[in-house]
Protein backbone atom coordinates (compact mmCIF):
# COMPACT_ATOMS: atom_id res chain seq x y z
CA UNK A 1 0.00 0.00 0.00
CA UNK A 2 1.27 3.70 -0.54
CA UNK A 3 1.76 5.63 2.29
CA UNK A 4 -0.80 8.10 2.82
CA UNK A 5 -1.01 11.39 4.18
CA UNK A 6 -4.68 11.81 4.32
CA UNK A 7 -6.78 9.42 3.55
CA UNK A 8 -10.06 11.05 1.06
CA UNK A 9 -9.84 13.48 -1.62
CA UNK A 10 -10.77 16.62 -0.50
CA UNK A 11 -14.29 18.19 -1.12
CA UNK A 12 -13.95 21.09 -3.47
CA UNK A 13 -11.13 22.73 -5.25
CA UNK A 14 -10.63 25.03 -2.37
CA UNK A 15 -10.25 22.54 0.01
CA UNK A 16 -7.39 20.63 -2.07
CA UNK A 17 -5.94 24.03 -2.65
CA UNK A 18 -5.55 23.84 1.35
CA UNK A 19 -4.52 20.35 1.65
CA UNK A 20 -1.75 20.66 -0.54
CA UNK A 21 -0.31 24.23 0.67
CA UNK A 22 -0.49 22.59 3.86
CA UNK A 23 1.56 19.50 3.24
CA UNK A 24 4.13 21.54 1.81
CA UNK A 25 4.07 23.90 4.19
CA UNK A 26 4.78 21.07 7.09
CA UNK A 27 7.29 19.92 4.42
CA UNK A 28 9.39 23.12 5.43
CA UNK A 29 8.05 25.42 2.64
CA UNK A 30 6.66 29.01 3.03
CA UNK A 31 3.68 28.52 1.06
CA UNK A 32 1.13 31.17 -0.41
CA UNK A 33 -2.19 30.02 -1.57
CA UNK A 34 -3.70 32.06 -4.95
CA UNK A 35 -0.71 33.60 -5.02
CA UNK A 36 -0.69 36.98 -8.00
CA UNK A 37 2.64 36.60 -9.64
CA UNK A 38 3.73 38.86 -12.35
CA UNK A 39 5.00 37.44 -16.06
CA UNK A 40 6.21 38.89 -19.17
CA UNK A 41 2.40 39.38 -20.63
CA UNK A 42 0.37 40.26 -17.34
CA UNK A 43 -0.15 39.12 -14.00
CA UNK A 44 -1.34 35.38 -13.24
CA UNK A 45 -3.12 33.59 -10.05
CA UNK A 46 -1.49 30.63 -9.15
CA UNK A 47 -3.07 28.17 -6.78
CA UNK A 48 -0.21 27.34 -4.60
CA UNK A 49 2.89 29.09 -4.68
CA UNK A 50 5.96 27.40 -2.29
CA UNK A 51 9.08 28.45 -1.19
CA UNK A 52 11.49 26.41 0.93
CA UNK A 53 14.31 29.19 0.66
CA UNK A 54 17.16 26.82 0.18
CA UNK A 55 20.21 27.47 -1.94
CA UNK A 56 20.02 27.35 -4.73
CA UNK A 57 16.31 28.26 -4.79
CA UNK A 58 13.54 25.37 -5.50
CA UNK A 59 10.18 26.95 -5.78
CA UNK A 60 7.33 24.86 -6.41
CA UNK A 61 4.23 26.28 -8.43
CA UNK A 62 1.09 23.95 -8.03
CA UNK A 63 -2.34 23.98 -10.09
CA UNK A 64 -4.94 22.08 -8.41
CA UNK A 65 -7.58 20.56 -10.49
CA UNK A 66 -10.82 18.94 -8.68
CA UNK A 67 -12.16 18.13 -11.93
CA UNK A 68 -14.36 14.96 -12.72
CA UNK A 69 -12.70 15.19 -16.19
CA UNK A 70 -9.17 14.64 -17.34
CA UNK A 71 -6.66 17.09 -17.62
CA UNK A 72 -6.20 18.03 -21.72
CA UNK A 73 -2.75 18.79 -23.12
CA UNK A 74 -3.73 22.80 -23.58
CA UNK A 75 -4.05 22.92 -20.11
CA UNK A 76 -0.33 21.63 -19.40
CA UNK A 77 1.18 24.12 -22.30
CA UNK A 78 -0.27 26.41 -20.70
CA UNK A 79 1.37 25.69 -17.54
CA UNK A 80 4.49 25.07 -18.85
CA UNK A 81 4.55 28.50 -20.02
CA UNK A 82 3.09 30.34 -16.58
CA UNK A 83 5.86 28.20 -14.78
CA UNK A 84 8.54 29.04 -17.34
CA UNK A 85 7.89 32.86 -16.81
CA UNK A 86 7.13 32.74 -13.26
CA UNK A 87 10.82 31.66 -11.65
CA UNK A 88 9.12 28.52 -10.54
CA UNK A 89 11.83 25.67 -10.76
CA UNK A 90 9.19 22.65 -11.28
CA UNK A 91 5.38 23.13 -11.60
CA UNK A 92 2.94 20.49 -10.40
CA UNK A 93 -0.69 19.49 -11.43
CA UNK A 94 -2.81 17.60 -9.08
CA UNK A 95 -5.48 16.63 -10.50
CA UNK A 96 -8.51 14.29 -9.57
CA UNK A 97 -9.63 13.67 -12.91
CA UNK A 98 -6.63 12.22 -14.68
CA UNK A 99 -4.71 13.28 -17.40
CA UNK A 100 -5.42 12.67 -21.31
CA UNK A 101 -2.47 10.98 -22.99
CA UNK A 102 -1.99 14.18 -24.96
CA UNK A 103 -1.27 16.23 -21.49
CA UNK A 104 1.23 13.27 -20.49
CA UNK A 105 3.16 13.37 -23.82
CA UNK A 106 2.65 17.70 -23.11
CA UNK A 107 4.74 17.14 -19.65
CA UNK A 108 7.43 15.02 -21.07
CA UNK A 109 10.84 16.03 -20.67
CA UNK A 110 9.89 19.24 -18.82
CA UNK A 111 10.03 20.73 -15.40
CA UNK A 112 6.22 19.77 -14.80
CA UNK A 113 4.93 16.55 -12.87
CA UNK A 114 1.51 15.32 -13.04
CA UNK A 115 -0.18 13.35 -10.08
CA UNK A 116 -3.18 12.57 -8.77
CA UNK A 117 -3.98 13.47 -4.46
CA UNK A 118 -2.55 9.99 -3.77
CA UNK A 119 0.94 10.23 -5.87
CA UNK A 120 1.44 14.31 -4.54
CA UNK A 121 1.38 12.61 -1.05
CA UNK A 122 3.57 9.55 -2.17
CA UNK A 123 5.86 12.42 -3.93
CA UNK A 124 6.51 14.35 -0.44
CA UNK A 125 5.92 12.06 2.35
CA UNK A 126 9.49 10.88 3.08
CA UNK A 127 10.65 15.16 3.74
CA UNK A 128 6.52 15.63 5.86
CA UNK A 129 7.70 12.79 7.90
CA UNK A 130 10.89 13.74 8.50
CA UNK A 131 9.82 17.72 8.74
CA UNK A 132 7.02 17.57 10.63
CA UNK A 133 5.96 14.23 11.93
CA UNK A 134 8.27 12.65 13.33
CA UNK A 135 9.19 15.48 15.23
CA UNK A 136 5.72 16.14 16.52
CA UNK A 137 5.93 12.46 18.10
CA UNK A 138 9.39 12.99 19.03
CA UNK A 139 8.05 16.55 21.56
CA UNK A 140 4.39 14.73 22.43
CA UNK A 141 5.91 10.96 23.34
CA UNK A 142 8.90 12.09 25.17
CA UNK A 143 7.09 12.89 28.77
CA UNK A 144 4.54 9.76 28.27
CA UNK A 145 7.56 7.66 27.82
CA UNK A 146 8.95 9.33 30.85
CA UNK A 147 5.74 8.74 33.24
CA UNK A 148 5.55 5.26 31.58
CA UNK A 149 8.64 3.05 31.45
CA UNK A 150 9.09 0.85 33.69
CA UNK A 151 11.99 1.33 35.75
CA UNK A 152 12.54 5.08 36.57
CA UNK A 153 13.07 6.08 39.70
CA UNK A 154 12.04 9.83 39.55
CA UNK A 155 9.05 8.84 38.18
CA UNK A 156 9.04 6.45 41.24
CA UNK A 157 9.77 9.20 43.86
CA UNK A 158 6.95 11.46 42.47
CA UNK A 159 4.58 8.21 43.21
CA UNK A 160 5.37 7.62 46.49
CA UNK A 161 4.60 11.09 47.46
CA UNK A 162 1.24 11.00 46.02
CA UNK A 163 -1.37 9.72 48.05
CA UNK A 164 -2.74 6.26 47.77
CA UNK A 165 -5.69 6.69 45.57
CA UNK A 166 -3.63 8.94 42.99
CA UNK A 167 -0.79 6.28 43.26
CA UNK A 168 -3.38 3.73 42.16
CA UNK A 169 -4.97 5.86 39.17
CA UNK A 170 -0.82 6.54 38.18
CA UNK A 171 -0.50 2.77 37.89
CA UNK A 172 -3.43 2.61 36.02
CA UNK A 173 -2.86 5.04 33.60
CA UNK A 174 0.95 3.83 33.33
CA UNK A 175 -0.29 0.52 32.30
CA UNK A 176 -2.59 1.35 30.05
CA UNK A 177 -0.29 4.08 28.14
CA UNK A 178 2.96 1.78 27.64
CA UNK A 179 2.21 0.35 24.66
CA UNK A 180 1.20 3.58 23.64
CA UNK A 181 4.64 5.31 24.75
CA UNK A 182 7.04 2.25 23.97
CA UNK A 183 5.00 1.70 20.62
CA UNK A 184 5.99 5.12 19.20
CA UNK A 185 9.90 4.79 19.88
CA UNK A 186 10.33 3.40 16.97
CA UNK A 187 8.58 6.03 14.78
CA UNK A 188 10.81 9.02 15.56
CA UNK A 189 13.75 7.01 16.22
CA UNK A 190 15.63 6.00 13.56
CA UNK A 191 17.34 2.51 13.65
CA UNK A 192 21.12 1.76 14.14
CA UNK A 193 21.91 4.98 16.67
CA UNK A 194 20.25 7.43 14.04
CA UNK A 195 22.45 6.73 11.98
CA UNK A 196 19.99 5.46 9.21
CA UNK A 197 17.65 8.24 7.75
CA UNK A 198 14.07 8.07 9.33
CA UNK A 199 11.33 6.26 6.73
CA UNK A 200 7.48 6.93 7.40
CA UNK A 201 5.69 3.51 9.09
CA UNK A 202 3.84 1.16 6.78
CA UNK A 203 0.27 1.13 7.38
CA UNK A 204 -1.71 0.66 9.37
CA UNK A 205 0.49 2.08 11.54
CA UNK A 206 -0.83 0.08 14.68
CA UNK A 207 1.11 -2.94 12.48
CA UNK A 208 4.26 -1.10 14.12
CA UNK A 209 4.11 -2.59 16.97
CA UNK A 210 4.84 -5.92 18.52
CA UNK A 211 2.22 -8.26 19.08
CA UNK A 212 2.95 -7.99 22.74
CA UNK A 213 1.70 -4.45 22.60
CA UNK A 214 -1.54 -4.61 20.51
CA UNK A 215 -3.57 -4.40 22.99
CA UNK A 216 -2.53 -1.31 24.54
CA UNK A 217 -1.39 0.72 21.48
CA UNK A 218 -4.52 2.47 20.66
CA UNK A 219 -3.62 4.16 17.20
CA UNK A 220 -5.30 2.23 14.13
CA UNK A 221 -5.21 4.97 11.83
CA UNK A 222 -4.53 3.34 7.85
CA UNK A 223 -2.98 7.62 7.39
CA UNK A 224 -0.52 9.00 9.08
CA UNK A 225 -1.37 12.34 10.13
CA UNK A 226 -4.13 11.50 12.71
CA UNK A 227 -0.46 9.80 14.46
CA UNK A 228 1.39 13.26 14.17
CA UNK A 229 -1.82 15.18 16.05
CA UNK A 230 -1.73 15.37 19.41
CA UNK A 231 -2.70 11.85 20.32
CA UNK A 232 -1.55 11.78 23.91
CA UNK A 233 -3.82 14.85 25.35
Amino acid sequence: MATLIEAALPASWRDLEACVAQILRECGYDTEVQKTVPLARGNVDIDVWADDHSSPPNVLAVECKRWSSSVSKNVVHGFRTVVGDSGANTGLIVSSGGFQEGAVEAAAYSNIRLVNWLEFQVLFVERWYQSYMAPRLREEAGPLIEYTEPINSRVSRKAQALPPERRVQLDAARKQYFGLGLGSIPMYISPRGGQDPLVPPRLPVRDVVTDELQSTFPIRSSTLRPCARSCWR
